[in-house]
């Protein structure tokens, strides 16, 4: 017959065991994918109340049964990163040609406008829109070193004053440093009621013209990626059919546009 020692002996190897089965489990069950990205609010953020994305990979990851840790760092930094096997994937970005062919792309996670906002000093009156770019070359236009924008007023004969950032345009915008600065719809409206709460009023946007785009995460070519990806775009479909996707756009008041399929 077995003594006590001998019993309580066996009872630690079976806890034991039993605490590395289930750690094991658990740590099967909840796979990180960290996910580089910049400070882009009301898009993403380290702040998830203004973080759309925040809580959209939060309801993905639960689909996935994944868990997604945001690393924060310089757009050009986010794809060196992912050159470099650092991360997971990088998001939001726009697809290009380039992108395309070198990388995996995810279905759309957002469509947006990019517009172009204009400070109301009382000295100029501003039509709702033009007909097209090229009308808008007599004007000085602010935009940011490296964005997705750059050959297109480039093929149009518009040279951009350019900054590191949204935020330092909109100041140069509000002293007259140029006229128009091209921006996302809901970024420049946050910018404007988060950081100019007194002079919000008079930042305004052109009705046209106005650029959509895709914006989509970015992961590289691996066939695990692959799989992982097909998981990631089943659950954001799934979000969108259930009204979960909705319900966080409207909750956030975000100005979408309706979306495609952008991954390859």
């Amino acid at each position: 017959m077995m003594s006590v020692l001998a019993q309580g002996e066996s009872m630690r190897h079976l806890i034991a065991a039993w605490l590395v089965m289930w750690c094991t489990t658990a740590w099967a069950a909840t796979l990180e994918l960290v996910v580089a990205t910049n400070e882009y609010p009301p898009y993403v953020s380290a702040n998830p109340r203004q973080s759309f994305m925040t809580e959209l990979f939060e309801l993905i990851g639960k689909d996935m049964d994944v868990r997604f840790t945001f690393r924060f760092m310089p757009w050009k930094r986010c794809v060196v990163a992912l050159d470099a096997h650092e991360v997971w994937a990088v998001v939001p970005f726009v697809p290009t040609p380039e992108r395309v062919e070198r990388y995996l792309l995810s279905d759309t996670l957002y469509a947006r406008r990019a517009k172009f906002f204009y400070y109301d000093h009382g000295s100029r009156n501003w039509p709702a829109g033009y007909k097209d770019l090229s009308e808008l070359r007599r004007f000085r236009i602010g935009g940011v070193a490296g964005y997705w924008y750059e050959s297109l007023f480039k093929d149009a004969g518009i040279e951009l004053d350019m900054a590191n950032n949204d935020q330092i345009n909109f100041r140069k915008l509000q002293v007259a440093r140029f006229d128009l600065v091209i921006v996302d719809e809901n970024v420049g409206n946050y910018i404007a009621h988060t950081q100019f709460t007194q002079q919000a009023g008079s930042f305004h946007s052109l009705d046209t013209p106005y650029f959509r785009s895709e914006n989509v995460m970015m992961a590289n070519r691996d066939p695990a990626n692959t799989e992982l990806l097909a998981r990631f775009n089943r659950a954001l479909e799934r979000l969108r059919k259930s009204g979960a996707y909705d319900d966080i756009v409207n909750r956030r008041k975000l100005v979408l546009m309706p979306s495609g399929a952008a991954g390859s």
